[in-house]
């Protein structure tokens, strides 16, 4: 069984700075490189149940779809991120509240509801968001039970 145990490698980054600036067409933001970090950390965390051969020396997946899969949902991961202003560093602490407002003639009445606010931002920072949970579905890699061998 030493095939299914033993030393394994499992790589820190799935996707580069380049890669995010040529998917979004704009400039990486500053912290792109602990977004995918973390990012490359939950993707990996959210399919490791899935089955698939990786390079023993870099924990990478050897089936290019399969590596494609991986890394395109790490670069939408991260895009996300950057969007809702998250830094990997702060541990998502920071939660800012999220206002929106309407006008009417000459009154302004603001609607904000920080606890919500910030719950879904919570949300948002441990789980996959729907763009990447698809695709990884749609590869098979988000498996919802077990593999048993035996």
């Amino acid at each position: 069984m030493a095939a299914f145990y033993g030393n394994f490698v499992t790589p820190a980054a799935l996707r580069t700075t380049a890669d995010v600036a040529a998917y979004t067409g704009a400039a990486a933001p500053a912290n792109v490189a602990a977004l995918i970090r973390s990012a490359t950390r939950l993707v990996l965390r959210e399919t490791r149940q899935a089955y698939y051969t990786v390079d023993p020396s870099t924990g990478l997946a050897t089936d290019a779809q399969i590596g494609g899969a991986l890394h395109d949902a790490t670069v939408i991961q991260v895009v996300a991120w950057a969007a809702l202003g998250y830094d990997p560093l702060t541990g998502g602490v920071t939660t800012p509240s999220v206002e929106s407002s309407t006008k009417m003639l000459s009154s302004t009445i603001v609607f904000a509801d920080a606890a919500m606010s910030a719950e879904a931002r919570a949300e948002a920072l441990k789980h996959l968001v729907p763009d990447a949970e698809e695709l990884l579905e749609l590869q098979n890699l988000l498996i919802p039970i077990p593999w048993y061998f035996g």
